[in-house]
């Protein structure tokens, strides 16, 4: 097996995961939907528990049926990488 970059996290499915050094093969939608249904948006910070998955979900309902898919899965990437405040966002961005 070739050598990775950076260090692993393991995911609900029990793959290794490098975010420094992804991979396709190594990606899953069970992962996505478990991991997301276990984080909460706005950092937490609100009265009741709304994860990233039921989000995720009402986005899909709300944009155009073409791009339902793609409301479905925009925050995919926080499944593996997690997330930060929009706050830290903006001052990211420039």
């Amino acid at each position: 097996m070739s050598e990775r970059n950076g260090d692993w996290i393991q995911t609900y499915l029990g793959v290794k995961f490098y975010p420094l050094d992804p991979r396709s093969n190594e990606v899953f939608i069970q992962d996505i939907a478990h991991s997301l249904s276990l984080q909460c948006r706005f950092v937490g910070h609100c009265k009741a528990f709304y994860s990233t998955a039921q989000h995720s979900v009402l986005v899909s309902h709300l944009v155009d049926r073409k791009d339902a898919m793609w409301g479905l899965f925009h925050d995919a990437p926080e499944a593996y990488m997690g997330d930060i405040s929009r706050p830290l966002k903006r001052s990211l961005a420039g």
